[in-house]
């Protein structure tokens, strides 16, 4: 009954993340429920009526249809006291005290990268956050999103998709309120090959006050967020915040200067972001290999040949500029670009500042 009644704590009116985490700060989930039925729970800035009031609304409670429901859902809900709940949002600075989640979440060790943008995106927005969705899942790394129209969704779209690592979604609603509407298959075939999740009690609506709260545990769970598309404002740049608050890294898709859903995103390169061309350069950012899929497959790195190989042979094993590669291989410099970028597309070389070295 522990699940049951922790979901029964989640729902209380006007119950937040730090109340509900006040509660359970050093107390079992029963522990809690017993000292919110005897009308003995004040956390801050809750008046002693509030109080009066969540006890009457758990005495009324029926337990077991709160464990029919989420076993109907196959909805996990986990406390930090449990094992199974995500270290990061435990040990966060902003911590989550509970998740409610379907499906499951991929191992701690699986690189997470978050991807965010506006819901009113452009139509090469989509088309890149889908890539970028797809190349890296393919990649191993598990793509992080709202679900959310526009690019959130693309990006999801764009993992499912590729059936790698499995992809996490995290939601502003109760586990059982799909939204946006128009996502429910999207939203279940996340649930499928991966996980959805969120703080809201099942039945929550999507109310404005909790996306803001879902955004910090986009960051909090994410090794690396990539903003595709954004304009000056928005929920996007709130996560910006977040991972900037801890510590994580944030990389942005530059936009042309006429495309007002890039307004956002090219400030933050202005403002010293690194910028994503592709998903190599969010591999690299995250000190993975970078190879094509095909060698993925395989597990294999043929050998370049042709002026490809040549040019690989006048790479040394430490950095090397363009100009010493040109000398080199007495190629000229169109012909040493070209060949240098399907020796960074296969993974044969990856960037060190302005030269390139051997990966």
């Amino acid at each position: 009954m522990s699940e049951s009644k922790l979901s029964a704590l989640a729902a209380l009116p006007g119950m937040s993340s730090r109340r509900l985490g006040h509660l359970l700060d050093g107390r079992l989930p029963s522990e809690a429920w017993a000292l919110v039925l005897a009308g003995d729970a004040s956390p801050p800035a809750v008046p002693k009526e509030h109080s009066v009031r969540w006890a009457s609304q758990l005495a009324q409670t029926e337990l077991d249809e709160v464990a029919a429901r989420l076993v109907e859902l196959k909805c996990r809900v986990s406390s930090w006291h449990d094992d199974d709940h995500p270290l990061r949002l435990r040990d966060d600075i902003d911590p989550a005290p509970v998740l409610f989640r379907c499906g499951e979440l991929p191992h701690p060790t699986t690189p997470t990268v978050g991807i965010v943008g506006t819901r009113r995106c452009s139509g090469p927005g989509k088309e890149i956050a889908y890539e970028l969705g797809a190349s890296l899942s393919e990649a191993g790394v598990s793509v992080l999103s709202g679900l959310a129209l526009g690019v959130d969704g693309a990006a999801h779209r764009g993992a499912v998709a590729a059936g790698g690592a499995q992809p996490v979604a995290i939601v502003g609603s109760g586990i059982d309120v799909i939204y946006p509407a128009r996502h429910r298959e999207l939203w279940e075939k996340v649930a499928s090959v991966g996980c959805v999740c969120t703080e809201a009690p099942v039945g929550a609506e999507p109310e404005p006050w909790r996306f803001p709260a879902r955004n910090r545990l986009i960051a909090a769970m994410s090794d690396l967020i990539v903003v595709v598309e954004s304009r000056s404002t928005g929920g996007s740049l709130l996560t910006v915040d977040e991972a900037v608050r801890r510590g994580i890294d944030v990389m942005a898709v530059p936009g042309s200067v006429k495309n007002g859903a890039a307004a956002g995103t090219n400030q933050l390169l202005v403002d010293g972001c690194a910028p994503v061309r592709g998903a190599d350069d969010v591999l690299m950012a995250l000190g993975l290999a970078t190879i094509d899929s095909a060698t993925r497959r395989s597990g294999e790195r043929p050998s370049p040949s042709g002026d490809t190989g040549t040019v690989f042979a006048a790479i040394d094993d430490g950095p090397t500029s363009v100009d010493q590669i040109v000398d080199y291989s007495g190629f000229d410099l169109g012909a040493v670009y070209l060949a240098l970028e399907r020796l960074m597309t296969s993974g044969h070389i990856v960037a060190d500042g302005v030269r390139v070295r051997r990966a």
